[in-house]
């Protein structure tokens, strides 16, 4: 049983559809360094190294794109699937998928570099570090066991067990004394790890599954979870400082902007969190019968980005969630939109910024952030539920088919 499918069954109340891979790889897409770094709103342009990219999980990267994108080239990836969102650091692409292989490719051309095999499929990203001096790369899998190889080799560097599946991509975050690991499980704990050996440097326990990335934003974890609150945790010690009820169960990634935490729940409700004054900013509340966002927001400018299940990308404004347009799609857009700078080195920001993703009926699809118009598209044939990842000069996402696809800018 799939992990959204399991959602609104029996025994839980969230759930989580099932992802297969197929990546945008390859040296097309003309991206230009802008000083983005994790600690930022934007990823650096040469890598994505965990699910939304930086640690306020605004899903944006400094990356340029120019358009047309034209395909590279693609791999078919037999009797595979994957849930989960590639990250890339350093010219390698880290996923695993669901019947227990953990992949390092080559982001040039997708070949193996490395793997591990275990009898456990892997539903979430990973997190790789950019950091030299700890080159290790962090997933979760099925049954609850993390892992942290070494970048280059695939040596296991260390084990940590949970009590139930990580269905979240980890969070790497600097510390006083070294990077630290934030992941949570279903055992409704986020435990804080040493990167360097998986040191427990502390937990806080919820009273009900984690199933989003941990987002940090000003020295404070954001917790969406499925006890139908975010919490805010402080990063250092684990303590809670607030909870903020938002009525039901969500598995998506905060996006942080200024004092808000924005996403969307599995009641089709998307949330503003003012986490300053620990209450809701404001709330769209949908007429009738909602689709769920499995989606997890992006910021771009003064809005709020993201995919719904009623197939169609939406963008909200900052300040009081007005509708700014919404783009229909012909599938459910569960993954997640990545923002990119678009023209070249010499454009500044003149040429605007564009989204990235694709649907459950097989489009990707990059449009304009300002009005939802749509540049260019390509129909991959094969649905997509993972999320873009945009490094080195290439667009990385996952297709239904297992095959890998390679896209970037004509010419290139």
């Amino acid at each position: 049983m799939s992990f959204w499918s399991r959602l609104t069954g029996p025994r839980s109340r969230l759930c989580r559809g099932i992802v297969v891979l197929a990546m945008l790889l390859g040296g097309h897409a003309a991206v230009v360094a802008e000083g983005g770094a994790e600690g930022g709103d934007e990823a650096a342009a040469d890598a994505w190294p965990m699910f939304r990219g930086v640690l306020a999980g605004t899903g944006r990267s400094a990356a340029r794109i120019t358009l047309p994108l034209a395909e590279r080239w693609h791999r078919q990836l037999e009797k595979t699937a994957f849930e989960a969102t590639p990250v890339v650091s350093g010219g390698r692409i880290f996923v695993g998928d669901l019947d227990g292989t953990f992949h390092c490719l080559d982001l040039v051309d997708g070949k193996t570099v490395w793997s591990f095999k275990t009898d456990v499929g892997f539903p979430s990203a990973a997190a790789v570090s950019t950091d030299a001096a700890v080159p290790l790369v962090v997933v979760g899998d099925g049954a609850g066991m993390v892992r942290a190889f070494d970048v280059a080799s695939g040596e296991i560097r260390w084990t940590h067990e949970t009590r139930g599946e990580v269905s979240g991509g980890p969070t790497l975050l600097p510390g006083d004394e070294g990077m630290r690991v934030l992941i949570g499980s279903q055992d409704a704990t986020l435990a804080c790890l040493a990167l360097a050996d998986g040191k427990v440097l502390w937990k806080h326990t919820i009273a009900d599954q984690i199933r989003c990335s941990p987002t940090v934003a000003a020295g404070k974890v954001l917790l969406a979870g499925c006890d139908g609150k975010l919490h805010v945790i402080d990063a250092a010690t684990g303590t809670e400082d607030v909870a903020v009820a938002i009525d039901g169960p969500t598995g998506t990634t905060p996006a942080a902007a200024g004092s808000l935490a924005l996403f969307g729940s599995e009641g089709g409700v998307f949330w503003a969190i003012d986490v300053t004054a620990g209450k809701v900013a404001w709330k769209l509340v949908p007429e009738g019968n909602g689709q769920a966002y499995r989606s997890s927001a992006a910021i771009a400018g003064d809005l709020a980005l993201v995919g719904t299940r009623g197939r169609a990308v939406e963008a909200f404004a900052l300040a009081d969630g007005t509708r700014a347009w919404r783009q229909g799609m012909r599938g459910r857009v569960d993954g997640s939109p990545v923002v990119v700078h678009l023209g070249g080195a010499g454009d500044g920001d003149s040429a605007g910024l564009a989204a990235i993703f694709g649907d459950s009926a097989g489009k990707i699809v990059v449009l304009r952030t300002t009005d939802g118009e749509i540049l260019w598209e390509f129909d991959a044939g094969n649905g997509f539920a993972s999320s873009p990842a945009v490094a080195a000069g290439c667009v990385i996402m996952a297709s239904g088919d297992g095959t890998v696809w390679c896209f970037g800018a004509e010419g290139k």
